[in-house]
């Protein structure tokens, strides 16, 4: 019930067309139940009485009636399809935009592909139910009623005897709507996986040739197809048991109505047009009975579909826009980390131990820091706390005096320009890609940008230079154009912090140097962080941090950091070693 209220609040913004498509309906059932009855005076008054007067009249009058209902029908489906269509662009919007409030940390946990299913097939099964499922039901209740009492008016003897059958209808229905909502719930959340692990398949599907996988892969999609279709046939089974036994029971309903309504023309204690009639009111019991099982189908797939969208959009954003966020316009790059310690939303803070522990260094505006450390020690985290992509556990991050998570949100991180070790471009043109965080840079800045990530030339020789669209996810590239194009992407904002993240790790040494010569000229001024595994990386680096196992360990410069004995000096012996093989 909390579920069915809560889908009502996105449909009560369309009261008004509700409201239209509630009084349309109420007059199609008023002109079905007054049809029959003109309908039996045709017969009564007209056929047995000879009189064609009356025949042609009320003939005229019903096909009066039925083309103001196929009008009314028409502002009747298109008001319903409107309602439907306006909760699922609401439905559709908020949830985008709930998805784009949430934190890293929900997506570390979250599955793409029951999103996707979420979003599409999910909120289409709402639609379904609020634009067609819950009319339709009032308007059979409405039918079946509206008939019952105007057949007991005529005749209320055969009325009774005939809905004899309408317990057993009623009983199969229940039965049918108590099994069907389980089986639709299964259904929804089979096609979650069968979508994940498409996409899955799909994001992936280099890994998958480059293995020669494809075999396995093909197993598993079979394994979650074949467990699709299972619930699903195990739907249609329940489907196949109630229909035909409710189509049963209907049709011996009709049949009864003939009998008894003979019977009792027979006796002359019933016209010959009630009769008649009866038989057309007949199909307004039986059909609203029959319409209830489709209707408790579509209402079961709502009910189980609302609560996995609901579920999105009831995540509490842990990390949101501060009321009064301070202002980054004149954000210097000054950093501070004060004894940070973090961890991940999904550890237990008590017995696991921290991927930051209690961390603290101070960094001036304008320089360059290096960051090392061996895989897991804790150095994109570093970042991701200064970005708030996470927030500390213990501890502050602050620039410029103030915290982090004091700053307005948006402007915190426009403020941060990141180039990730994933690089990730669009489906797009180079020049998109590279203006997407400023789109309304000139041609001339965008080209500045792309010179001084060293990708100028390689887009003049491209077929459309700056137009040329690049496939999803940067096919087309290779993995240094790539995150040549990312770094550009980042150096156009302008910010007066730069996080370079293994930014270089995927070109050659040639072009990493060229790139790094380029981006003295960039670094002048602003904070820089470089976050790498080559020293060449961090040659121009002021200070070099090394992180181990979530500790700080070593801090210094190139000099004093290669006069020790820790990891830095090990990593210097290592690569002096494997350069010199």
């Amino acid at each position: 019930m909390k579920t069915l209220l809560r889908i009502m609040i996105y449909v009560r913004p369309n009261a008004k067309w509700v409201i239209l498509a509630i009084t349309i309906m109420i007059m199609a059932t008023i002109f079905d139940l007054v049809a029959p009855w003109i309908l039996g005076q045709i017969f009564d008054e007209g056929i047995s009485k000879r009189n064609m007067s009356v025949v042609i009249g009320l003939t005229l009058a019903l096909a009066g009636i039925q083309a103001l209902k196929s009008i009314g029908m028409f502002v009747q489906g298109y008001s319903q399809e409107l309602v439907g269509q306006n909760v699922v662009f609401k439905l559709r919007k908020e949830l985008y935009e709930h998805l784009q409030r949430l934190s890293f940390s929900y997506f570390d946990r979250a599955q793409t592909g029951q999103l996707m299913s979420r979003m599409t097939g999910d909120i289409e099964a709402v639609k379904n139910f609020v634009g067609f499922g819950a009319m339709n039901l009032f308007t059979g209740m409405l039918t079946f009623l509206g008939t019952t009492i105007f057949m007991m008016t005529m005749q209320w003897k055969v009325t009774v005897i005939s809905l004899i059958t309408i317990p057993f209808i009623l009983f199969v229905l229940f039965r049918f709507n108590h099994r069907v909502g389980p089986a639709w719930s299964n259904i929804r959340e089979q096609m979650g996986r069968l979508t994940t692990t498409l996409q899955e398949n799909i994001s992936g599907i280099r890994v998958v040739k480059s293995f020669a996988t494809e075999s396995v892969e093909q197993r598993k999609f079979a394994q979650r197809n074949e467990q699709n279709f299972d619930t699903n046939m195990d739907r249609a089974k329940l489907e196949a048991k109630a229909f035909p036994l409710m189509g049963l029971y209907g049709g011996l309903t009709f049949v009864m109505m003939i009998w008894i309504g003979a019977i009792f023309v027979v006796r002359g204690e019933m016209s010959l047009g009630t009769f008649m009639a009866f038989q057309w009111y007949t199909w307004g019991i039986i059909w609203p009975l029959n319409m209830l099982g489709w209707q408790i189908n579509i209402f079961q797939q709502a009910i189980k579909a609302a609560p996995r969208v609901f579920e999105v959009l009831d995540t509490p954003i842990d990390i949101d826009n501060p009321a009064d966020g301070v202002n980054t316009a004149n954000m210097s790059g000054n950093v501070v980390f004060d004894r940070v310690t973090f961890h991940f939303a999904d550890q237990d803070v008590s017995k696991e131990k921290p991927i930051l522990d209690q961390v603290s260094f101070r960094v001036k505006q304008g320089e360059v820091i290096g960051v090392l450390g061996a895989t897991g020690s804790g150095k994109s985290s570093l970042i991701g706390l200064l970005s708030r992509f996470y927030d500390v556990t213990d501890g502050s991050v602050q620039i410029d005096g103030i915290d982090v998570r004091e700053y307005e949100l948006g402007g915190l991180r426009r403020s941060i320009g990141i180039v990730p070790q994933e690089t990730f471009l669009f489906s797009a043109s180079i020049r998109d890609n590279i203006a997407y965080g400023f789109p309304e840079a000139t041609q001339e800045q965008i080209e500045d940008a792309a010179r001084k990530s060293q990708i100028h030339s390689f887009i003049e020789t491209m077929p459309e230079g700056y137009d040329t669209r690049i496939g999803e996810r940067g096919v087309g590239l290779s993995g240094g154009q790539r995150q040549r194009v990312a770094l550009a992407r980042a150096i156009l904002m302008d910010p007066p912090i730069l996080v370079l993240d293994e930014a270089t790790a995927s070109v050659d040494t040639a072009t990493e140097s060229a790139i790094h010569e380029a981006l003295l000229e960039v670094m002048k001024g602003r904070t820089t962080f470089i976050i790498a595994q080559r020293l060449s990386s961090i040659q121009h680096a002021d200070r070099i941090i090394v992180l181990e196992n979530g500790r700080l360990t070593e801090e210094g410069t190139h000099k004093e950091l290669n006069e020790g004995s820790g990891f830095f000096r090990q990593l210097f012996d290592r690569q002096k070693q494997i350069a010199h093989q």
